[in-house]
């Protein structure tokens, strides 16, 4: 019988230490999306909300799998609002490949916190394709945040005209353009995009060899 209540007890205790979010810890912000994207050069962490009640702003806090939380940077909040507003942070400060953790430590104007859900993301070397990591490793994506364009380094001897779409998020087609086979590297300008998440497509005989997500951010 004492067995019996020494498990349950260690069962209660490593359920209260859980990284989801307690039922009785309600946000005073409504959360609606809360992800991590890897780019060329680090990891976009991003988050939407539907209401916000009395919110100072979060702390974007990011772990390793020690799984000891660190803050990375204080993001202010709208304090009451009613209308869907929008956050993002680009992490540049991996130390390294691998997985992590993220999660937002909100804070009340009052000073209560409460702590979100926690999620994580795979980060992996610059050049591999986000969709099919197996592929397409000769490919490398640099994005000039200064010049605002990517630079594209093509795999050695690669030969066939390719075609460069660009498409948001939500897949409307913002940019075209086209290579010829003597090129080996590729520079595409998005001075003219709003910031935002895109997607680097490039065809090559009707059939996609290359993905890319990139981060459109204008001072």
């Amino acid at each position: 019988m004492k067995k019996s209540i020494y498990l349950l007890l260690l069962i209660l205790f490593f359920n209260d230490i859980s990284f989801s979010q307690k039922d009785d810890e309600i946000l005073p912000v409504e959360l609606i999306y809360f992800e991590a994207l890897v780019l060329s050069n680090g990891v976009l962490v991003r988050w939407g909300t539907a209401t916000e009640v009395n919110n100072f702003g979060f702390e974007l806090q990011r772990a390793d799998t020690s799984i000891i939380f660190e803050t990375l940077d204080f993001i202010p909040g709208h304090g009451n609002s009613n209308s869907p507003k929008h956050y993002f942070y680009v992490d540049t400060t991996l130390p390294s490949y691998g997985l992590y953790y993220y999660r937002l430590k909100q804070i009340d104007i009052d000073g209560t916190i409460h702590y979100s859900d926690t999620i994580n993301v795979n980060y992996y070397p610059v050049g591999i394709n986000d969709f099919n990591r197996n592929d397409n490793k000769e490919f490398v994506i640099y994005n000039d945040y200064n010049f605002r364009e990517l630079s594209i380094s093509l795999p050695q001897f690669y030969s066939e005209d390719i075609t460069i779409n660009v498409f948001s998020i939500l897949g409307e087609k913002v940019k075209e353009t086209f290579s010829n086979s003597s090129s080996t590297s590729l520079k595409l300008s998005y001075n003219n995009l709003s910031n935002g998440i895109y997607i680097l497509v490039l065809t090559s005989k009707n059939k996609i060899i290359f993905t890319h997500k990139f981060l459109v951010l204008k001072n």
